[in-house]
């Protein structure tokens, strides 16, 4: 399924009877996965003890008879014996409960731990978490669907579907011990006499009935409100999250009273909604208390001619009124549940569209091809194919709208070439390296990538993930990484000596080392991958003509094989390299 299908059949007009089949949409691929055995014994023993839960208040519900007519008859031996019965009951229906609980929370972490992985995969793979940004229409907040709507997406589910197993077992165990005690219902209307045996439970079932239509209609719109409250608070985190990372910029614009504006709108969002949920959460809880309250007399009320017409004791009234509360429970189900319903219903909208999201930007494919070609592309090969790294023909790039942005751009690149490409502003130069990377899907043409080759890019603000120097320094490297001494002597040869003790130290490297230092440990960060091709992207535009010249020097030198394509405006640059494409007059000089 497609966005476009998607949203025309979002939460706020999907019928309900696919939210079944949407949550198994969801669900299955966990209850598929090499897990599924053992979290189904798991499931099955969550149930099983939810179900000697359930049995402990039918014995309970017998209870009721005996222990009250005990109290009618002033049967103090009686009274006591049953007293400890209760004690036994309650305590083994406390154990169910206790180790259900235990064992339904063992089962949520496996499945949160197996379906975040699930969901990091199809987002991380195929570039999607990158070309979601030019699909038509993006869901907000990735990373909160990731970080906390699978998680709310397994307890609500759990919490709905074991509740609903209950409250139908409940159902089916008390509605015939209801319809045994609460006797015939006679009466005579027009000269027609009548008699109702186990009246009590067709006045359950009416009740509940109403009740549940009631709250449908009072309720419906907190679907769409959950929803956009999830949204609203994202959106607010993630301005908060923004002021942080632009924080040096927004102090040297003195852009504080713009920035509270921005942030107080977003707050307003999430205010002015919240207090929306507040008055609709209200209308639905003076309904479903008021209907709580009234079935405790109601069914009491309904018995009471019988007991008083002494056709039963105290006991049997009681009893009468235990049941018809957990029939009426059980069949009021949905309205205790409607505000969990809500919220779940809103989640799994919100994995839904993130899948359907993921799955369209994977599916924006590049034109790189990659090509195996025999012998060693490093520099054994004996024929020239057998030394080209990279090559073009024909290359059209345009824009998401259709308009063009270049084409006819062919060339190719042999082991040790370094291309510079040049040009003003805006005219495309980095969006050719996407395109060569894969990354861009607006494009026509051919373009070859030959071997087992790797590649890094490093933009004119390098990436520094979260973590330790090291990890920063040798990122994306996971296997093989080198020791200690030799990140040393790299940061040595690049002018970090300074940070060579810190290696180990955890802090946002991005916010603590200028643009000029972060872009030298970015050509550390090379030599440490050691790729075959290397796109650098104004990579040192922070750096005086003499860092310049050492970082490439240095690149050259460890890596003669490799291929460099780098974009730049410094005149200065053009010496280490061999070829140059100018996108001002489009040619390519050797």
């Amino acid at each position: 399924m497609n966005s476009t299908q998607y949203n025309k059949q979002s939460i706020f007009s999907r019928n309900p009877i696919y939210w079944v089949k949407d949550a198994w949409f969801l669900a299955a691929p966990y209850w598929k996965s090499s897990e599924k055995y053992k979290s189904m014994g798991l499931i099955v023993t969550v149930i099983t003890f939810n179900l000697l839960a359930v049995y402990m208040t039918v014995m309970v519900n017998q209870w009721y008879n005996g222990f009250y007519d005990a109290i009618q008859r002033y049967d103090k031996p009686t009274f006591i014996a049953d007293i400890y019965k209760f004690l036994g009951l309650a305590f083994l229906y406390i154990l169910f409960q206790v180790l259900a609980f235990l064992l339904r929370k063992f089962l949520e972490i496996r499945w949160r731990r197996w379906l975040t992985r699930y969901y990091l995969d199809k987002w991380l793979g195929l570039h999607a978490y990158y070309k979601t940004r030019f699909l038509d229409q993006v869901v907000d907040n990735p990373d909160q669907r990731i970080s906390e709507d699978i998680s709310s997406f397994i307890v609500l589910l759990l919490d709905l579907s074991l509740g609903l197993i209950s409250s139908v077992v409940s159902l089916f165990s008390f509605v015939f011990i209801l319809w045994n005690i609460s006797g015939s219902w006679q009466f005579t209307l027009a000269n027609h006499h009548f008699v109702i045996s186990g009246y009590m439970v067709y006045f359950a079932v009416i009740y509940a009935v109403i009740g549940t239509y009631i709250t449908f209609k009072i309720g419906k719109p907190l679907i769409k409100l959950n929803f956009r409250q999830q949204a609203y608070e994202a959106d607010f985190r993630y301005s908060l999250v923004r002021v942080r990372e632009y924080g040096e910029n927004i102090a040297f614009y003195n852009g504080e009273s713009e920035e509270k504006i921005g942030l107080l709108s977003r707050f307003n969002n999430v205010v002015n909604n919240f207090i929306a949920i507040i008055y609709r959460q209200m209308k639905i809880d003076i309904f479903s208390i008021g209907y709580a309250q009234l079935s405790i007399i109601a069914s009491t009320v309904i018995a009471a001619p019988r007991y008083f017409a002494k056709l039963i004791q105290l006991g049997g009234l009681m009893q009468i009124n235990s049941a018809f509360g957990r029939v009426q429970d059980a069949l009021s189900y949905f309205i205790g549940s409607y505000t969990s319903l809500s919220g779940f219903r809103a989640v799994m909208d919100r994995l839904y569209g993130f899948q359907v999201m993921v799955q369209d930007a994977a599916n924006l494919t590049g034109l790189i091809t990659r090509c195996e070609i025999q012998g060693n592309v490093k520099g054994e090969g004996n024929v020239i194919d057998n030394n080209t790294y990279l090559e073009l023909n024909n290359v059209v790039v345009n824009l998401p709208n259709g308009n063009n942005l270049l084409k006819n751009i062919s060339f190719s690149l042999r082991n040790g070439d370094r291309l510079l490409i040049r040009g003003r502003s805006g005219i495309g130069k980095t969006t050719l390296l996407r395109v060569i990377a894969g990354l861009w899907p607006f494009a026509d043409g051919e373009i070859k990538q030959y071997g087992g080759l790797t590649s890094i890019f490093i933009a004119q603000r390098p990436y520094l993930p979260l973590g330790n120097l090291r990890r920063v320094l040798c990122y994306p490297k996971i296997d093989n990484q080198p020791t200690d001494a030799v990140l040393i002597d790299l940061l040595n040869h690049c002018g970090l000596t300074e940070l060579s003790k810190q290696l180990h130290t955890n802090i946002d490297w991005g916010s603590k080392l200028s643009l000029g230092e972060q872009q030298r440990i970015a050509f550390c960060r090379i030599l440490v991958n050691q790729p075959d091709i290397i796109y650098l992207d104004e990579a040192t535009s922070a750096l005086d003509e003499e860092y310049e010249g050492l970082m490439y020097n240095m690149l050259i030198e460890a890596l003669p094989n490799s291929v460099v394509i780098s974009i730049g405006h410094r005149s200065t640059i053009a010496r280490w390299h061999n070829q140059q494409l100018d996108f001002n007059a489009l040619s390519l000089m050797h």
